[in-house]
């Protein structure tokens, strides 16, 4: 109607023009004032929806689109057939079924059960998805398998990630923590504004005034058991540094706790080895070392998260000083970003040419470091984010050329770590089955008992005992686990429940890749040509090891997966072999193999 008003005061403009012009101001006016309105609304309407991207835990490439409505997401916990399932667990679930989640040796398909957004934020309403406030950037959601934990994604080198202020608040004085990406393998952070100078003046001022045993004293290292039991450490030409331990003053308090958020694993003493204090001075560095731990250390412990075990998962060290020269922590097994040329003549006169402290001081400025700046942390994994030990993630401390060097390190583990299992009081338990069939228990990979289905088991056991549940054997594939709490004294219940499956759209087909194995055995000849020896195992369990140059028959079946690692089943699999249907085969284990 206004357009229809327009044209008749258009052609009885010399009637009408003084009659008509405030009528057609109010009529443009009404309209223009329509707009926006229906604008506010489509706005409003689009709000119900959100499009992010879907990724594996940690990854950076092969994302999946995804847009999901507001009652989308609530609608799948209604759907589930889970009595006691969290909105967050029901998303990540139910994302599980768009992308392939991964978990070393775990059968196929992986569920997830937590996602999380690209600033460490858990998943655990709608509104966690819609675009970010500052950048309107879609979010990016990351999903991690049921037992592991979270990994920050590298994306590219440079790539800076500020950290949600829900998951690490503000450092006073300093600005919001946020975390610089250096390299994907080894996945290495430079963290930014991780601790104030007054924080970190404080942990010195603490590790000078100790006395007696706890005073600043010469670094030792070691991780065996000893004959008493305990952990056997000792002296090492390899580390001359000194160092003491902070557990409970104000400031070692904060950069605990802080570096639990950065990792975003639940803040418990169990889950950690303390607060570590170093201090170097010129000449003085830590050769190359590992911070995971291996079979090597304990034969007969689980260090391998993908199985459910425990090992030290991430380090945050950080920085309480500026050094004038030198101090950089280095990744040797990196790739070259220098040249030799670009040492320092001076710094490689302060040692003897067949020294380890010159190969190191060579490797610090020709391969990716850390350097040492006051208020900053060097966050690096020693676990994949699919559950495997890095071999890559050996490090090195750096000669100090000039100055003087303080550091803080924890070692944060993935659940209650070595050397501290056997501790606590006396707790009763209640095991109860719920599964269809026989459910195996082991703590710390021993034989615990039976329970049959809709069985009841009572064991006595202690405080922070952790116990798992399996199908077939207790070596078998976790189906569940239970720590046992300080609360209750007695009657604490364990409900074993069937193991969940893919969201809501589930249904039996959805089974293991390998499932097709058949009865008819097979002979595989594996021949390993490599010049060292090699490791082979089958679903995550030690199968043989092979000298270099050896060969050996395994008896298996069609469709079986061997993997190959070096130097140790732990670590990550250069080489993996399905089983084909011939009789008799050969795997040949290559010198020239390209690894995984």
């Amino acid at each position: 109607q206004p357009h229809h008003l327009c044209q008749f005061a258009f052609h009885n403009q010399s009637r009408f023009t003084m009659t008509m012009r405030p009528l057609l101001s109010l009529l443009v006016t009404v309209v223009l004032l329509f707009q926006p309105v229906a604008s506010l609304q489509t706005v409003s309407a689009n709000s119900n929806s959100a499009t992010f991207t879907l990724y594996d835990n940690g990854s950076s490439q092969n994302g999946v689109e995804m847009e999901i409505s507001f009652d989308q997401f609530h609608s799948y916990v209604a759907s589930s057939n889970v009595d006691d399932i969290t909105p967050s667990e029901a998303f990540a679930i139910e994302m599980s079924s768009h992308i392939e989640v991964s978990k070393y040796m775990a059968p196929k398909p992986v569920i997830a059960t937590r996602a999380y957004r690209e600033d460490g934020e858990l998943i655990t309403d709608f509104d966690q998805l819609l675009p970010n406030d500052s950048t309107s950037q879609n979010r990016r959601v990351y999903l991690v398998a049921e037992g592991l934990e979270f990994v920050w994604p590298f994306v590219e080198y440079g790539y800076n990630q500020t950290v949600s202020d829900k998951v690490v608040p503000p450092t006073p004085g300093t600005g919001r923590v946020f975390l610089e990406s250096l390299s994907e393998t080894p996945r290495v952070f430079r963290v930014y504004n991780m601790a104030t100078e007054e924080e970190a003046n404080a942990i010195i001022e603490t590790a000078l005034s100790k006395t007696g045993d706890g005073a600043l004293k010469r670094s030792t290292v070691g991780s065996a058991k000893g004959t008493d039991g305990g952990i056997d450490a000792k002296e090492d030409r390899g580390r001359t540094s000194e160092n003491s331990w902070d557990y409970d003053s104000p400031a070692a308090k904060k950069m605990i706790a802080r570096s639990f958020q950065l990792t975003n694993i639940e803040e418990d003493d169990g889950k950690r080895d303390g607060l570590q204090v170093v201090r170097y001075i010129p000449g003085q560095g830590y050769n190359i070392h590992p911070d995971y731990f291996t079979t090597q250390d304990d034969s007969d412990f689980d260090f391998h998260p993908y199985s459910g075990g425990s090992n030290r998962f991430a380090t945050v060290f950080m920085y309480l000083n500026e050094p004038e020269e030198g101090g950089n922590t280095v990744f040797p097994h990196t790739s070259d970003i220098g040249s030799l040329d670009d040492v320092p003549q001076h710094a490689l006169d302060m040692f003897s040419p067949s020294s380890w402290e010159r190969s190191i001081t060579e490797d610090c400025y020709t391969k990716l470091g850390v350097p040492p700046k006051l208020g900053t942390a060097a966050l690096f994994y020693s676990i994949t984010p699919d559950g495997q030990i890095d071999a890559s993630s050996h490090h090195a401390a750096c000669p100090l050329i000039k100055g003087t060097k303080w550091g803080a390190n924890i070692w944060i583990w993935n659940k209650q770590r070595y050397g501290d299992l056997r501790t606590g009081e006396p707790r009763t338990i209640q095991m109860k089955n719920q599964c269809d069939e026989d459910v195996y228990i082991s703590w710390e990979r021993k034989d615990n008992g039976v329970i049959k289905p809709g069985g009841v088991l009572q064991m006595n056991s202690y405080e922070h005992h952790r116990f798992k549940a399996s199908f077939g054997s207790h070596r078998g594939e976790k189906i569940a686990e239970f720590t046992v709490q300080s609360e209750p004294v007695e009657g604490q219940d364990w409900i074993i429940k069937p193991p969940r499956q893919h969201g809501l759209h589930a249904s039996t087909s959805s089974t293991n890749d390998n499932n097709d194995v058949t009865n008819s055995g097979v002979e595989v000849e594996v021949i390993n040509e490599k010049d060292y020896k090699v490791c082979i195992s089958w679903e995550g369990n030690e199968f043989v090891t092979l000298g270099a140059q050896m060969k050996t028959v395994l008896n298996t079946f069609e469709n079986h997966v061997f993997a190959a690692a070096w130097p140790a089943c732990g670590f990550k699999p250069f080489m993996e072999y399905r089983v084909r249907d011939s009789k008799k085969q050969i795997w040949r284990i290559e010198p020239d193999h390209e690894e995984l």
